[in-house]
């Protein structure tokens, strides 16, 4: 990973839970992009994430590529490895879901 996002995942990982926030370059996630990656840090497929999200397989491939564009990451193992640090703050950022 180019930006250090590996390193801020471990640090976030050792700090203490009221110091805890995301760091901006998931912050800077659309609403949808951060749905997805929370997605993928469960392990969904991106046809999984296409059911779940009523969406097409090629527009979660299109949200997975800007995703990994933007955190500068290098495949989605490693958004998921990094996503799974933030899940719970991620998680929070979602509007609930409709049951």
């Amino acid at each position: 990973m180019g930006s250090g996002l590996f390193e801020k995942a471990i640090a976030y990982a050792q700090s203490a839970p009221s110091a805890k926030s995301l760091p901006p370059e998931l912050a800077d996630l659309s609403p949808r992009e951060r749905e997805v990656l929370c997605l993928i840090a469960n392990g969904a497929s991106n046809r999984e994430i296409a059911q779940s999200l009523y969406i097409s397989e090629r527009t979660v491939k299109n949200h997975v590529t800007s995703i990994l564009s933007q955190l500068n990451l290098r495949d989605r193992t490693q958004a998921a490895m990094f996503a799974s640090t933030f899940l719970s703050l991620l998680n929070d950022l979602e509007p609930p879901k409709p049951q």
